[in-house]
C-alpha cells in the first residue's frame, strides 16, 4: 500500500522539467494554528482529494501557513496538485501577507481567495475551471450553513485575477499585525479602481464547515481599535489625493520557505487545438488590451 501511494505522489516531469500549463485554477487558503492540532486543514484536503480526476487535474491548492506555532502538513496519502508555504515570521493577523504570498505563488491567472472554514463543491471548483478569465471582474457566491439554510456571502472569498490582483498591488499590508479590515478595504480599492463585483449563479456556492475552534484554530484576540483608525486614514487619503493614496505598497513584508511543491500525478489534459491562435494576434492586440 505504501508503495503505491509513494508512486502516485512521485513528481511528473516533462523534458523541460515540471509543466503547470494545464492548472486552469488556483486555490488560496492562508492558515493559523496555535492551539492542539491542524486536523481542520488536513480534514478539507481529504475531501477535496476524493473528487474527480478531471477536477482534481486543473486545480492547484495554494497552502499559505502563516507563522503557526504548530506547522500547517500535507498528508503524503493526499494525491493534489499542493503548495505548501509557510511564512517563518508569527506576524498576528497576517492575512493580508498570506494571501499575497499564495496569490504570487499561484500558477494560473484564476484564482480563488478562501478560508479554511469553507469547503468549495466539487461542482463549484468544475465550473470555475470552466468560466472565462475574470478580467477586472470579482466574482463573490453565496454561502451555505452545514443544514443547508442560506447566510450572508464570506466577506473574504473570491473569485478574480492574478494580474488584476498584482496590478492593484495586491492586500495592504499596513493591516498585518491587527485585526480587521484588510478584506473590506481591498474591495472598496478594488472597486474605486473599476473593477466590478458580481456574483456567480446560485449553483456555485460555498458550505461553512463546522470546526472546533478550541482545538485546531487558532485563539488570537478580535479587537479592530487599531486597524480601525488605519481605515479612515486611507479613506482620508482617497477622498483627498485620488487614485494613486491610500495603499501603502506593503508587500511580501516577512520572510518565507516552500515547505512541499507536490504535483498529481495522473494524465495530463489535452489541451484543445487552436491552429489559429498564433495568426489572430492582431485581434487581441485591437480588441483585448482593456482586460
Amino acid at each position: 500500500m505504501g508503495a503505491s501511494v509513494e508512486s502516485a505522489l512521485r513528481t511528473v516531469r516533462t523534458e523541460g522539467g515540471r509543466d503547470y500549463s494545464h492548472i486552469a485554477l488556483s486555490y488560496v487558503v492562508p492558515v493559523y494554528f496555535n492551539q492542539a492540532d491542524t486536523s481542520t486543514l488536513s480534514s478539507l484536503l481529504e475531501i477535496y482529494a476524493t473528487y474527480d480526476n478531471a477536477v482534481l487535474d486543473r486545480v492547484q491548492f495554494v497552502i499559505v501557513d502563516d507563522g503557526s506555532p504548530i506547522p500547517a502538513t500535507l498528508l503524503r496519502s493526499i494525491n493534489l496538485n499542493a503548495l505548501l508555504l509557510r511564512i517563518t515570521k508569527d506576524i498576528p493577523w497576517n492575512q493580508s501577507g498570506a494571501r499575497n504570498l499564495g496569490v504570487v505563488y499561484a500558477r494560473s491567472d484564476k484564482i480563488l481567495l478562501t478560508d479554511v472554514d469553507l469547503e468549495i463543491p466539487a461542482d463549484t471548483l468544475r465550473r470555475l475551471i470552466c468560466m472565462k478569465a475574470p478580467g477586472r471582474r470579482i466574482y463573490k457566491m453565496r454561502r451555505l450553513n452545514p443544514d443547508g439554510s442560506e447566510r450572508k456571502p464570506a466577506p473574504n472569498t473570491f473569485v478574480l485575477s492574478r494580474g488584476r490582483f498584482l496590478r492593484l498591488y495586491g492586500y495592504d499590508e499596513e493591516f498585518s499585525g491587527h485585526y480587521g479590515f484588510e478584506d473590506t478595504m481591498f474591495c472598496r480599492w478594488q472597486r474605486y479602481h473599476g473593477t466590478r463585483f458580481l456574483f456567480l449563479p446560485r449553483s456555485c456556492y460555498t458550505k461553512r464547515r463546522l470546526l472546533d475552534n478550541s482545538r485546531s484554530y487558532h485563539s488570537l484576540e478580535r479587537d479592530m481599535t487599531h486597524n480601525g483608525a488605519v481605515a479612515d486614514q486611507k479613506r482620508h487619503r482617497w477622498r483627498t489625493h485620488g487614485w494613486e493614496a491610500g495603499h501603502s505598497r506593503k508587500f511580501l513584508n516577512f520572510s518565507w520557505e516552500v515547505v512541499e511543491d507536490r504535483q498529481r500525478r495522473s494524465e495530463r489534459p489535452e489541451p484543445a487545438n487552436h491552429p489559429l491562435w498564433t495568426k489572430t494576434w492582431w485581434w487581441r492586440w485591437l480588441f483585448d488590451g482593456a482586460r
